[in-house]
């Protein structure tokens, strides 16, 4: 289908940053840009309110009508992805308890009760924001960051579930921990999974942790 108008907010000789009137379409927006590699753009950055393209030398301002021309596929195929989730007893549990009122129990039950939708990538390589977070389950982000969050942690933070590709400070509480790790530098993209993508928790306990970790099951091996 026809590209839903752009509007081009902001560019200079660095970066262009794209808008649209119907927000529904950013994701496949991005999608396509990605696809079309044009020679002008070196990374797509897709947020749920604007796009920002990183360009290079071969930019000039008349290229930005190729972005208005582009066309996306009106049915992209979104998969599903069962993750396996160790809900340890990591600290930030006493907070994700006081401020939502749940039990660890029924904070569990109602996270994988849920289909999450992959909203974006960033702020690290990797990590990945998850939406569909029921707001009695919205946590604000701490006032103080922790030093050290343990790669392939599941967090919460506001309106997102988050995962943390690799090991780094951060500012969400973590409520878990997967055995398996999504973040692959060695290809293109370097995670397997896309915008729109639907993610299920599945709850494991620390042995079916300890096992897959050793075995090193990849995500789509234990979705297969």
């Amino acid at each position: 289908m026809p590209n839903p108008v752009l509007d081009i907010k902001n560019y200079n000789n660095d970066f262009l940053i794209l808008k649209s009137k119907d927000q529904t379409y950013l994701a496949e927006i991005g999608k396509s840009i990605f696809n079309k590699k044009l020679d002008f753009v070196e990374e797509v950055i897709v947020t749920p309110i604007e796009i920002c393209l990183k360009l290079n030398d071969n930019f000039e301002e008349s290229k930005i009508e190729l972005l208005q021309k582009l066309e996306q596929n009106e049915t992209t195929k979104s998969n599903t992805y069962q993750l396996p989730v160790y809900f340890n007893d990591h600290e930030d549990w006493i907070a994700v308890k006081s401020i939502t009122g749940f039990s660890k129990e029924e904070i569990i039950e109602k996270l994988v009760a849920t289909k999450f939708s992959i909203s974006m990538f960033g702020f690290l390589p990797g990590f990945i924001y998850l939406e569909g977070l029921n707001p009695s389950m919205h946590v604000p982000r701490k006032t103080i960051p922790s030093k050290y969050v343990k790669a392939n942690s599941i967090a919460l933070g506001g309106k997102y579930v988050g995962l943390y590709s690799i090991d780094s400070p951060g500012g969400w509480h973590v409520v878990g921990q997967i055995p398996i790790s999504i973040l692959k530098f060695t290809q293109l993209p370097p995670v397997e999974m896309n915008l729109g993508d639907k993610i299920v928790l599945h709850p494991i306990d620390q042995i079916e942790f300890e096992i897959i970790l050793q075995k090193q099951i990849s995500l789509k091996e234990y979705n297969g």
